[in-house]
């Protein structure tokens, strides 16, 4: 948990905000955290500039009213790590560049969310658009979120991206002080199997063992920590059904995946289709995991929507 040091918690002002302070004291507490960020941003008010100059009082109680409101609600529910510093910002603009932009300021490590499927903006969720667009790691939790960390499962498809996400899924797990941690992987039998002379069957137990394979020279580079591993494989044409299935049955606490940046482009940064598709289908916590300062450029991209 050493990489996560500062958090950053977009609170809206709503019943949600409880859950969000909730989990950031419980991860705060994981990762000795040295500083949290709560940051509420207000609409633009559309005040004409010289009512502002003969009211200036008038944009003053929104600012206060909702900082005060961030520190009652973060004195009733927040039980977190006693040395951590608590920051209160309240800042006006759109909301995700602005939450993006206030990330990259205060050098954020990582930024938790809520999730709502009410919650769409152009088709997209709002929590899908941050974690496509933050330079730094993403906690997505859904409503009715339980603070706790009885298990967690990293989703892997064997890419270099596999090692962050499982020093990352590791770490949580220590902190948790459990013993072991759940690695699922999907494949697919492939078109065209037939040209091999094998029948679909032993296809897929071609295809999964090589799955196990390359699983064995993962785990032979990866940092675990000291815990176990309980791999699953499952045979899915729809890796995120496979992924969120095997969550289900598991009861996984924290899916933990890897989110995957296309450098350079300025109009949007994708995190995978997988990762995308789980936060769509969002039941569970999910740690969208980045290199911090990976992927999009922030400043050229900073109030997009």
């Amino acid at each position: 948990m050493y990489r996560y040091k500062k958090l950053m918690i977009g609170l809206n002002q709503d019943e949600n905000d409880s859950l969000l302070i909730q989990y950031a004291g419980f991860v705060s507490k994981m990762a000795q955290s040295t500083e949290i960020y709560f940051v509420h941003v207000l609409d633009t008010l559309n005040i004409p500039d010289d009512i502002k100059k003969q009211y200036p009082e008038v944009l003053l109680p929104n600012d206060e009213t909702s900082k005060n409101k961030m520190k009652e609600s973060v004195e009733k529910c927040f039980d977190g790590y006693n040395k951590t510093k608590l920051n209160y910002e309240v800042v006006e603009g759109p909301l995700i560049g602005t939450l993006i932009s206030r990330s990259k300021s205060n050098d954020i490590d990582l930024m938790i969310v809520g999730h709502s499927r009410e919650d769409k903006s152009s088709g997209h969720y709002l929590s899908e658009k941050l974690a496509r667009k933050a330079f730094c790691s993403v906690l997505i939790l859904p409503k009715n979120t339980s603070v706790r960390l009885d298990n967690v499962l990293v989703a892997l498809d064997f890419s270099d991206h596999c090692l962050n996400s499982l020093d990352v899924g590791s770490a949580f797990a220590k902190a948790a002080e459990l013993d072991s941690i759940d690695l699922i992987h999907t494949f697919w039998v492939p078109e065209g199997y037939y040209k091999t002379g094998k029948d679909y069957d032993q296809f897929a137990g071609i295809m999964l063992d090589n799955a196990k394979t390359k699983l064995r020279q993962l785990i032979s580079r990866a940092d675990l920590k000291g815990l176990g591993i309980k791999p699953y494989f499952k045979m899915k044409d729809d890796v995120v059904k496979g992924i969120l299935e095997c969550a289900d049955e598991k009861s996984s606490s924290l899916i933990v995946v890897g989110a995957r940046g296309r450098s350079g482009d300025i109009a949007f940064i994708l995190l995978g289709s997988v990762t995308e598709g789980l936060i769509r289908n969002l039941r569970r916590p999910l740690l969208a995991v980045k290199k911090k300062g990976e992927g999009l450029n922030i400043i050229d991209a900073l109030f997009s929507t």
